[in-house]
């Protein structure tokens, strides 16, 4: 090669594009997954218990649970020991399999996985000092799958991000005889990622080139297999998120074409953190006109589509549309819903339409002016969400 190289100069600290590799998000769910366990004290135990009850400067008693520490939400970390400790698990049961699952009127090949949770929880029995009178230690496990995007050449972490344990009733035990049984729910919040390593192209900053000081051999790039990355699933993840959100409650009369007289109350939160996730919607309707007959109902948005989420200018202010289906809670029965929110600086205006498998609108409540309470719509483009 010789020693004339050219001289490279240090390259000033501007933008420019690098190559950077990093770990890639291919998917990422988070969850609560909640099961009951029956548990049973021993005849010892029941002794300690009943003689402790027997104490009246002891009683009452009181059943409480301690769940082991897990670790933070944030940072995200990789290690073993965070997801896999002698109180916690979660791990994955069996292979991946390949499915076909149906998203946005279409359909997305994803992969299905088993994954299994489990914890160890400690239920005390503790007097009115805090002395503890007897404890024992409840294993809980949860199997559940979940459709991920887990092509090949991406792994899976899985972390158990918080432990819940309650007793629902019973809690206090004042006198003899003390319970036999009584029932624990525990909860696990699980927070589920897909990553691979990856090389991306980004604008940065460059500190220095490096001198031209190696020489490959010329027929590398034929020797060598192209580089490739785990195909993406841009149907899954990431959804994109909204333009808009709606959140707060309202009421008033009915409007003009509506089906049935009477009084409409709404509570929506619609888009929470400009996400379409957990968002919801109640109706309530009290039928002022009962010549027909009474026809108060309640309503309970199962699901949204974020395809017909639509926010626009409206007289000022800022209208969002949005359909999705629901439940009627009275009968169970399904019905697709068109929700209208309006805010401007008169207040709330808001139509809701029910309607029926065959395509029939079965409920329409017009225009309805809000004269209680108030729904806050935001902008999630301009506010930066």
């Amino acid at each position: 090669m010789g020693n004339n190289h050219k001289h490279i100069p240090k390259a000033a600290n501007s933008l420019q594009d690098e190559c950077i590799r990093v770990q890639k998000v291919y998917d990422w769910v988070t969850d609560s997954l909640t099961v009951r366990k029956s548990v049973a004290f021993s005849s010892e135990q029941i002794k300690k218990i009943e003689k402790a009850m027997d104490d009246p400067c002891r009683r009452p008693l009181r059943i409480v649970t301690k769940v082991p520490k897990t670790p933070p939400v944030f940072p995200l970390s990789e290690s073993e020991s965070e997801n896999h400790s002698s109180h916690f698990l979660c791990e994955q049961v069996g292979e991946k399999r390949n499915v076909t699952v149906s998203l946005n009127g279409g359909f997305a090949e994803a992969q299905l996985v088993d994954l299994l949770f489990t914890t160890d929880v400690k239920v005390q029995v503790v007097d009115r000092n805090g002395d503890v009178v007897t404890e024992l230690l409840v294993n809980a496990s949860v199997f559940e799958s979940f459709v991920l995007c887990y092509p090949d050449g991406t792994d899976l972490y899985c972390r158990i991000t918080k432990i819940i344990a309650r007793i629902p009733t019973g809690t206090v035990l004042l006198n003899s005889p003390a319970p036999l049984t009584f029932e624990v729910e525990i909860t696990f919040c699980v927070d589920i990622q897909v990553e691979a390593e990856v090389k991306l192209e980004v604008l940065a900053k460059f500190c220095s080139p490096r001198e031209n000081d190696l020489v490959a051999p010329e027929d590398v790039a034929s020797m060598c297999d192209p580089i490739t990355f785990p195909p993406q699933c841009p149907d899954i993840y990431p959804r994109a998120g909204c333009d808009c959100s709606a959140k707060g409650e309202a009421s008033g009369l009915t409007g003009e074409n509506s089906t049935e007289s009477g009084r409409l109350a709404i509570l929506v939160d619609v888009c929470p953190n400009c996400s379409i996730n957990n968002s919801s919607f109640r109706l309530s309707f009290n039928d002022t006109d009962t010549s027909d007959g009474q026809s108060d109902f309640d309503f309970t948005a199962v699901s949204f589509d974020q395809d017909t989420l639509c926010c626009d200018k409206y007289n000022g202010g800022l209208r969002l549309t949005i359909s999705g289906t629901g439940r009627v809670s009275t009968t169970g029965e399904l019905y697709d819903f068109n929700l209208a929110v309006v805010q401007t600086n008169e207040g709330n205006q808001f139509q809701v339409q029910l309607i029926n498998a065959e395509g029939v609108t079965v409920f329409e409540s017009g225009i309805v002016t809000a004269d209680a309470g108030e729904i806050e719509l935001q902008d999630c483009v301009s506010s930066g969400h």
